[in-house]
């Protein structure tokens, strides 16, 4: 496979991302907004038109938001670019490769997760190929054997940049073995960044809809929000059971320096990080998106419910969340 090296976002790129951070993305110009939060770019969707009226509704809570890349986001607060109240990303390893410890300046001293969930392979209803797709998701015929096809339109997100492009190499290495194909990898994404399947993932799922790609790799949440119709993969290479994760873990890319980054199980997270300024109002965000009617509707639209746990330091956790932590009243 293809080396990768680390993140680094190019100066003319910071600036493009921090212009577009300053814009509120679901606050009207009118609107005061008192909480800034960043989170994972497939999750635009259920933030901007569930999160937001239920937060104001119940904690009169207005905020501004945005949505790329986990990794992207991590960079920004990284580089001071971005002071968010609280970060929602899409894989623990964001957290813990970029933001927590004494080298990351403890931006995150600790974090919850908040749903898990899985890939699958969503395509296109206007696809030309939508019913050899619709007879891989009844069984009837092998997904990647679809995905191979001479013609076939792929859609991705950048694996420098999104835990989901990532999740997307490993999801495939993993295949490779569980299929017996040892070359499914080359023929579907050729290579680790293939210029021509990458796309931000905000706006992967437009390209899907819009008929500029036949299907994409997408969570399961994004298919359910969206109404596309999806292929449900194994377990074994879906990255959704923590019980896998040692299985998951047997692949990896190995970047810049001899850093590898393995297989994991896809699981959200929610954090306070240390640039927060509004904390009280943090504070409400993150019970009720772990406990409360955020998580409801996280849980409604495609997300799967996992054990609470903190990972990071229990007394860097504020007074008010204490109680959230298992074991702990």
């Amino acid at each position: 496979m293809k080396k990768w090296a680390s993140i680094i976002i190019p100066t003319a790129l910071v600036g493009v991302i921090a212009a577009s951070v300053a814009i509120p993305s679901f606050a009207s110009a009118t609107t005061n907004p008192n909480l800034f939060v960043l989170y994972a770019g497939s999750m635009t969707k259920v933030m901007e038109q569930k999160v937001t009226p239920s937060l104001r509704q119940e904690y009169g809570l207005v905020f501004q938001g945005e949505g790329e890349g986990s990794d992207a986001l991590a960079q920004m607060i990284r580089a001071g670019i971005s002071t968010p109240d609280i970060f929602i990303s899409a894989s623990p390893s964001v957290n813990q490769k970029l933001l927590m410890g004494a080298k990351n300046h403890n931006l995150v001293k600790w974090y919850f997760p908040l749903a898990a969930d899985q890939l699958v392979i969503a395509f296109s209803k206007t696809s030309k190929f939508y019913p050899q797709l619709m007879a891989a998701e009844k069984g009837h015929e092998p997904w990647y054997k679809v995905l191979e096809s001479p013609g076939f339109r792929f859609g991705r997100t950048d694996p420098l940049l999104d835990p989901k492009g990532l999740s997307t190499i490993f999801m495939m290495e993993l295949a490779q073995k569980y299929y017996h194909q040892p070359t499914l990898f080359k023929k579907i994404l050729v290579t680790t960044e293939n210029a021509k399947q990458v796309f931000p993932e905000q706006s992967l799922l437009a390209q899907l809809t819009t008929g500029q790609v036949d299907a994409i790799v997408a969570y399961k949440h994004e298919a359910v929000e969206w109404h596309v119709p999806y292929i449900t993969l194994p377990k074994a290479i879906n990255l959704s059971d923590v019980k896998d994760a040692a299985s998951y873990a047997k692949v990896s890319v190995k970047g810049k320096g001899g850093k590898v980054e393995k297989g994991a199980p896809i699981l959200f997270t929610i954090t306070i990080p240390s640039t927060v300024k509004n904390e009280q109002g943090a504070e409400k965000f993150v019970r009720f998106m772990v406990e409360g009617k955020g998580h409801q509707i996280l849980m409604k639209d495609g997300f799967t419910p996992v054990t609470m746990k903190l990972f990071g330091q229990a007394s860097a956790v504020p007074k008010s969340l204490q109680s959230l932590i298992p074991g702990k009243k």
